[in-house]
């Protein structure tokens, strides 16, 4: 959402700039410097695109952009529901959903828990790893846009000045000259507004499943040691701020004493 509203804001400024300026947005687009800047950082992305799996960041995008991701609470909400139901609802995909799902199939199995502990946490690090190589390819490939913008730019002046030589005009002049620029606004663009931001955006998301993964873990080790439902309660509410603890009913109290 954040990604989302930042370039939402972005474009705003640069529409209100070209109002400004008195130019429409036909002034800035030129044939030559999309497919120059454009085809030219897809190459580069494609050659160097990790060892990891590309569906995994489009499910992170889907479900990030569009579908929407649990909030840290929420999710400690359904961790305390899978600790007095002893089992999870949904297909939901998420890292920590899966420990969750998974934690509790190998406790069916009757595993040690400290084995467990080690399986689940594995299965963490080769999620971040993957999410981290992603990252890092995104980031790495914010450098190449401008460096394409700058062909561009040179192709355009070597337009110019062959024209120069040919005898065009003053506004024609003019009028090559801008074309030529408009790829380095391009590859700027690309970078700082597209790649660079969305690799950023995702380090960010690697931090938010570290403590959602964390919870998910604490909640199935917890199990493991036939924890109380109260002991449940307040280790879940530490992965909280103040304001956002959940509260423990009496009710949830009685029913586990009851049992």
């Amino acid at each position: 959402m954040k990604y989302t509203i930042g370039l939402f804001i972005a474009i705003i400024g640069f529409v209100l700039a070209s109002h400004h300026l008195e130019q429409g947005i036909s002034a800035y687009w030129d044939f030559v410097a999309f497919t120059v800047v454009g085809l030219g950082s897809l190459a580069v992305l494609l050659i160097t695109f990790p060892s990891a799996p590309f569906g995994l960041l489009v499910r992170r995008f889907v479900a990030k952009f569009l579908m929407g991701s649990p909030s840290l609470k929420s999710h400690i909400e359904r961790c305390l529901k899978v600790f007095q139901e002893k089992k999870i609802e949904g297909s939901d995909q998420s890292i920590e959903a899966q420990i969750l799902r998974d934690g509790l199939e190998l406790l069916s199995l009757g595993m040690d828990s400290e084995r467990i502990a080690q399986i689940l946490s594995r299965r963490f690090e080769q999620h971040t790893q993957r999410l981290n190589l992603l990252s890092g390819w995104l980031k790495r490939g914010s450098k190449y846009p401008p460096a394409f913008g700058l062909a561009g730019t040179v192709l355009g002046l070597i337009h110019l000045m062959r024209g120069i030589s040919a005898g065009i005009d003053t506004k024609e002049t003019g009028i090559r000259m801008a074309v030529a620029l408009v790829a380095t606004f391009y590859g700027l663009l690309i970078s700082n507004m597209i790649l660079n931001p969305l690799g950023e955006w995702l380090q960010e998301e690697i931090k938010r499943d570290e403590v959602k993964a964390e919870a998910s873990l604490q909640l199935i080790q917890l199990l493991s040691e036939d924890a109380t439902i109260l002991e449940a309660h307040e280790m879940m509410n530490s992965f909280l701020m103040a304001d956002e603890k959940t509260n423990l009913s009496f009710s949830s109290i009685q029913g586990e004493e009851a049992a």
